[in-house]
């Protein structure tokens, strides 16, 4: 009918996770984390080598976002220590309507350990049909450059011990090339 919005599709478990390409803001630590060549300046999911990627969405402006923030780095660092988890699964975050410098300056402050990035119109966001943050997405690549939705976190979330156990059990599934 005229005049009445389109129906927004909103992503589920098995979906593909759509194509994005954003700025790489922290340079070579950055890249190297991440396994991009020398002096690239943008990252694209298809680009990478990892098995999954958990996918943080947030605003520097929203509280419950800055709190899983900061769950997150100490997560991270977990994960970087797992011998089933290190190498195979990346983390990112996203600043959803964050310019890059506020993605660089709340990075500082808040010396999140994993690399963060800036979706400054939300069109990543807005791709996902998600209306609301924080919000996270574990995804496991196909081989092909694309990405399966596998697990969704909508709002704030504590990665405890439990979800580390998710994330193995995910790996597990999978087995190393």
């Amino acid at each position: 009918m005229e005049g009445e919005p389109e129906a927004v599709h909103v992503l589920a478990v098995g979906e593909d996770f759509p194509t994005c390409r954003v700025a790489v803001l922290n340079g070579d630590e950055d890249r190297k984390y991440l396994d991009l060549p020398e002096g690239a300046k943008f990252l694209q999911l298809s680009e990478l080598t990892a098995d999954f990627v958990l996918i943080q969405l947030y605003n520097t402006l929203c509280s419950d976002c800055v709190a899983e923030t900061k769950m997150l780095t100490r997560f991270f660092q977990r994960v970087e220590e797992d011998p089933e988890l290190a190498g195979r699964l990346k983390i990112i975050g996203i600043g959803v309507y964050d310019s890059n410098l506020s993605v660089v300056r709340f990075r500082k402050h808040y010396d999140v350990a994993y690399p963060l990035f800036s979706d400054k119109s939300g069109q990543i966001f807005e791709c996902l049909g998600q209306a609301e943050l924080p919000l996270a997405y574990l995804v496991r690549s196909r081989g092909d450059g694309t990405w399966r939705i596998e697990l969704i976190r909508r709002g704030y979330f504590e990665p405890d011990e439990q979800f580390l156990d998710v994330l193995r059990a995910a790996v597990k599934r999978r087995p190393r090339d």
